[in-house]
């Protein structure tokens, strides 16, 4: 079964089957819609319902206000048509073809223990490894179970690498953990704009956690490129012990091939052995000394810790311009 999906006014149209999102089933017939989280977070993709039903994965999706739901509003990349529909797309869609977003079946060919409950999968996909480092992925782990994992590698053309912490109770972080070098899943890439921007100024990288995963391929980027930021460079990584620092030595040797560059480890529960600093990622940039005006900022980790770290760069008067962030959080 399928149903009949038309974008006024231009007349548009494409079919989308009842078990894929508005978003894939478009990409699948080479119409592209703006998008950007691909999670129901950015609105990118936030169309209007003229005629029709939907089903959305994600009901509670932020960036769907009640507002929008009362005017028929609905992010595309979560509304799955339950009967043939009519569409107002996305402001500023051009229907141009040839989406660079890819669905694809990937094979998972190596999983490494980085940390207790935390590994490194690596996916070969069948069609395109191409991304931007600091980007995402998003992977079909079950039925209307659907995660999203920044890549942690450097672009290779053939593999995707993302790491992730299974979490006790979590559906998707155990349906993860449970696969093994050989199975096939379907993924979606790729997605997100926290990519580096190659302008000089004082820059400061923040991980929490498995947000080390995007942090280590932008300063991976930024060693490679060599790039010469003219300022001093900070690479905060905040964890809950030592034992959690996942790939953290990779970003140490990374942060070192960058002039200027200073990695800057804090755990909240040292061991007896630990010589770096005590407490959480935003103790650590509370006492950096920087200029608001001319300072950029790359953050990621659980929603908590960056939602926490946008509140304290806001309330010293970053501008949100110069915080880049992923949004599927």
């Amino acid at each position: 079964m399928s149903f009949t999906v038309r974008l006024e006014p231009a007349d548009v149209t494409f079919t989308a089957r009842p078990d894929e999102t508005l978003l894939q089933a478009a990409r699948r017939a080479g119409i592209v819609l703006p998008h950007e989280c691909g999670w129901g977070s950015c609105g990118t993709c936030k169309a209007v319902l003229v005629e029709g039903e939907v089903e959305l994965l994600f009901p509670e999706a932020p960036a769907v206000s009640p507002r929008d739901a009362r005017r028929g509003r609905i992010v595309a990349c979560q509304a799955m048509a339950r009967s043939d529909l009519v569409l107002k797309p996305p402001a500023g869609w051009a229907g141009l073809p040839g989406p660079e977003c890819h669905e694809q079946q990937a094979e998972l060919i190596a999983v490494e223990e980085l940390a207790p409950e935390i590994r490194r999968f690596t996916f070969r996909p069948e069609v395109s490894a191409d991304f931007l480092p600091g980007q995402y992925l998003i992977v079909h782990l079950g039925p209307r179970l659907r995660r999203a994992y920044s890549m942690c590698n450097l672009p290779d053309g053939e593999t995707l690498q993302i790491i992730s912490k299974r979490y006790e109770g979590g559906a998707g972080s155990n349906a993860l953990a449970a696969l093994e070098p050989g199975a096939k899943v379907t993924i979606e890439s790729p997605f997100g704009s926290c990519t580096l921007r190659r302008k000089p100024g004082r820059t400061v990288f923040v991980a929490g956690g498995t947000g080390i995963s995007p942090i280590l391929a932008l300063v991976r980027e930024a060693a490679r490129e060599g790039l010469d930021f003219a300022a001093p460079v900070d690479v905060v990584y905040g964890a809950q012990s030592p034992a959690d620092l996942a790939a953290g030595e990779e970003l140490e040797q990374a942060t070192g091939a960058i002039s200027g560059a200073t990695y800057r480890p804090v755990v909240e529960a040292p061991d007896a052995g630990w010589a770096g600093a005590t407490g959480r990622a935003p103790d650590v940039i509370a006492a950096l000394d920087f200029d608001p005006a001319d300072t950029r900022f790359y953050v990621a980790g659980p929603p908590v810790m960056v939602n926490a770290v946008k509140a304290q760069l806001k309330e010293v008067g970053v501008p949100i311009t110069r915080v880049h962030y992923d949004s599927f959080g």
